[in-house]
């Protein structure tokens, strides 16, 4: 199947994201256009910018990595309420988790849904992932509110994390940290579902 341009440059930049292990300094329009066989002309036709072109490599990058995250296979509390928050706990923290080993590409990704506001992007998909995690009785409504609650906590959090070290002590330097940040937040959000 032959590629037509645009979706060659595509590619290519994806894999020199990947390669650069998310570190986005290495992704240079230049190697972009010499690996993709393009002249630099090519990609500003094609995309506004290389920002714009890296952003949605990233959103592709992404999308694939959580929609891969595999539910734990453990048991559960009986108690409905208990056994969502046990599997809502451990999915965010997998989330979390990819965030900080994928930095750079997560705050892109992050940055990226905040700035478009679109009904399907990453965070979006996020948010109705996460949602599977919560098969109790709680009211529709509270469970919508309570993933959008997290899924902005866990990004706000993460991309002002020097912020969160020096108002409320989470050092996300360390996963211990990170794990604490979200037993907390998912505790306070299920306490929400009481009142």
């Amino acid at each position: 199947m032959i590629m037509n341009q645009r979706d060659k440059i595509i590619t290519v930049t994806t894999e020199l994201i990947i390669e650069s292990q998310g570190d986005l300094s290495q992704v240079t329009a230049r190697k972009i256009a010499n690996k993709a066989e393009v002249g630099l002309g090519l990609i500003h036709y094609h995309f506004e910018s290389k920002d714009q072109l890296i952003t949605e490599c990233v959103q592709r990058i992404i999308y694939k990595e959580i929609r891969s995250f595999v539910p734990q296979n453990t048991e559960y509390s009986d108690n409905p309420i208990e056994a969502d928050k046990q599997r809502l706990t451990y999915w965010a923290k997998q989330v979390f988790e990819f965030f900080y080993a994928n930095k750079s590409i997560s705050r892109v990704s992050i940055l990226g849904d905040l700035r478009n506001n679109l009904t399907s992007s990453n965070s979006v998909d996020m948010q109705r992932g996460l949602l599977r995690a919560l098969t109790s009785d709680i009211d529709d409504a509270k469970k919508k509110f309570m993933i959008f609650s997290l899924t902005s906590i866990m990004q706000a959090a993460f991309l002002q994390d020097n912020a969160v070290k020096n108002r409320l002590g989470f050092d996300f330097t360390k996963q211990n940290d990170r794990e604490l940040f979200i037993n907390s937040v998912i505790e306070e959000l299920f306490h929400f579902t009481q009142t």
